[in-house]
């Protein structure tokens, strides 16, 4: 096995297997998509009907829907449709049709308990984009339909040339926050929905620093990786995120650390992709996330052949964005040699997919902290306690290193906990897992595909879907956000708030004051916090902290 010196891990949005790659025409029996076996089916609304006509999945979706399907814990439990009790229970992918039925209805509005409760269920019926967004009737079979290989080409084309993961799932059956946790710290802290708050969970960051490996992460927006302010809270470790657009330069120089996680531009348009001005701000999302590429249900059909805008979707530019990644490792072979690439999506984003999920996993064996529990007490959404021994649904991952075979096929299960344990396992291997995920995710990790003695000289050029990044966008008006991104809005809130703590010059300088606690917070407040968090990292960097890409020096205040 070659040796590794750069892991690089993209982490793009609200995908799931099938809806991505189900129809890709694939060489290997071993791979589980939808070209054969079974009709793959859902029951159409109403739910429980009988003899309930069926939807089968298609290879004709579009870039767009005209709502962001639900992907919340309870959701994506109907979706599942698990049968069975205790260690008989098993999913059985019988629910999407009706789930984003219920959810385009307008019918799937969260439910909250604890003291809270009560005010949180009005609030979710009247705030932006829930109350005044029509109902849209008969749009649940959109969600069977599955993008076709000349949709996704960079992700096809990679899928086919390198190693395609086809039983990765998401960690939990939830949304985005806990799986993304999972990534970082081979636990959610207890939860299996967005809870925007400050994690305390060690992380594979800081584990890298005890063995005395570097570390970076580059980003856009408001990254979910604040949820961590063990990360940013001293001057070395602020150091070390940068903006995206330093990867390729840093690539080309030869500079990457023994990590690097890669959050794209989460940053939502002003509009919905059919009005005007269309993709007006600069800097905008690239994602992927479902609700940065909405329509109104009456320009869904023309879409995209009656829209100019077709080729500039969040979806399009995430495959660009995927494809500028590949090409900056392609341009530096002797980088990419002693790299492996892992592109995957943090949840599933309620889209179909027809492999269920397994049961019967380790838990991460972390209770949850005292703030979490505390948080439960004054609000938590409705649901069935989760034991966290069942997997959400399976989620594209493709491997990509020079020492992978075209047409690999990786058939071992993994979820997002096999991040943390095969980066631990190649640069620490010495050190205890971060959770018991960690230590089950351990047993295969994701760099067992590279198995060639020589690099291939043979590698798909994808240079023609590189676009030239949009200058960083200036701060956008002060209107509020959009409800996907509320919450990376309402954390952009308590980074702003602990920089100030911490005594960042950069934040404390900051304009727009904090809103007060019924107020939703604004677009203009969370890039303001953004900016004003890159310009401390580059004074951190300029003062010469985290040169070596570690040192934890200085936590808090008395880093500063």
């Amino acid at each position: 096995m070659p040796t590794i010196d750069h892991v690089i891990v993209l982490a793009l949005e609200n995908r799931s297997f099938d809806h991505m790659l189900g129809f890709l025409e694939h060489p290997d029996p071993a791979f589980e998509g939808l070209n054969h076996g079974a009709p793959h089916v859902n029951p159409t609304w109403p739910a429980g009907a009988t003899k309930a006509a069926t939807v089968a999945a298609t290879p004709d979706a579009k870039p767009v829907l005209p709502a962001d399907p639900d992907h919340s814990h309870d959701a994506v439990m109907e979706q599942l449709a698990v049968r069975g009790f205790g260690k008989h229970r098993r999913p059985t992918n019988q629910g999407f049709v009706v789930s984003y039925e219920r959810k385009a209805r307008g019918l799937a509005a969260p439910q909250f308990a604890g003291l809270l409760g009560p005010l949180l269920n009005w609030w979710t019926t009247r705030g932006p984009g829930r109350a005044d967004d029509p109902p849209i009737h008969n749009r649940g079979p959109l969600i069977m339909a599955c993008q076709s290989s000349k949709q996704v080409p960079v992700l096809s084309t990679l899928a086919l040339n390198f190693a395609v993961c086809v039983r990765w799932f998401c960690s939990v059956p939830g949304e985005t926050w806990p799986n993304r946790n999972f990534m970082h710290a081979a636990t959610s802290d207890g939860e299996t929905a967005i809870y925007p708050r400050l994690y305390k969970d060690k992380t594979i960051f800081e584990l890298l620093e005890d063995h005395g490996h570097t570390w970076r992460i580059y980003h856009d927006d408001t990254p979910q990786a604040w949820a961590f302010p063990n990360l940013w809270d001293s001057p070395g470790r602020h150091a070390n995120w940068f903006r995206f657009d330093a990867f390729a330069d840093h690539v080309a120089a030869g500079d990457l650390p023994a990590y690097s996680f890669i959050e794209p531009n989460h940053r939502p348009p002003l509009h919905t992709l059919d009005r005007t001005p269309v993709i007006g701000e600069r800097g905008v999302s690239n994602s992927q996330h479902p609700g940065n590429n909405l329509v109104d249900d009456a320009a869904y059909d023309v879409f995209p052949e009656g829209s100019p805008h077709g080729d500039d979707t969040d979806f399009a530019r995430g495959e660009a964005l995927v494809a500028t990644i590949y090409e900056a490792l392609r341009a530096n072979m002797d980088v990419f040699k002693r790299s492996v690439l892992l592109i995957t999506y943090d949840e599933h984003g309620g889209f179909y997919d027809h492999v269920p999920p397994p049961t019967g996993v380790p838990a991460p064996g972390d209770p949850p902290g005292r703030m979490a529990r505390l948080l439960r007490a004054v609000f938590r959404r409705r649901g069935a306690a989760f034991d966290f021994t069942m997997l959400g649904p399976r989620v594209p991952a493709v491997i990509v290193s020079p020492y992978i075979p075209a047409h690999t096929v990786d058939a071992e299960t993994h979820d997002h906990a096999c991040v943390p344990a095969t980066v631990r396992r190649l640069f620490a291997p010495d050190a205890q897992p971060l959770t018991e995920r960690d230590r089950w995710a351990a047993a295969n990790p994701f760099d067992a595909c590279l198995t060639l003695d020589d690099a291939r000289t043979d590698l798909p050029d994808l240079s023609d879907h590189v676009r030239i990044p949009r200058p960083a966008a200036e701060p956008a008006p002060a209107t509020a956000v959009p409800g996907h991104y509320a919450d990376f809005a309402e954390q952009a809130v308590r980074v702003r708030l602990h920089l100030e703590e911490i005594e960042e010059t950069e934040a404390m300088a900051m304009t727009a004051p904090p809103p007060p606690p019924e107020a939703p917070v604004t677009r203009q407040l969370a890039d303001e916090t953004t900016q004003a968090f890159v310009a401390a990292a580059d004074r951190h960097r300029d003062e010469g902290h985290g040169a070596e890409g570690h040192g934890a020096e200085g936590h808090g205040a008395e880093g500063h």
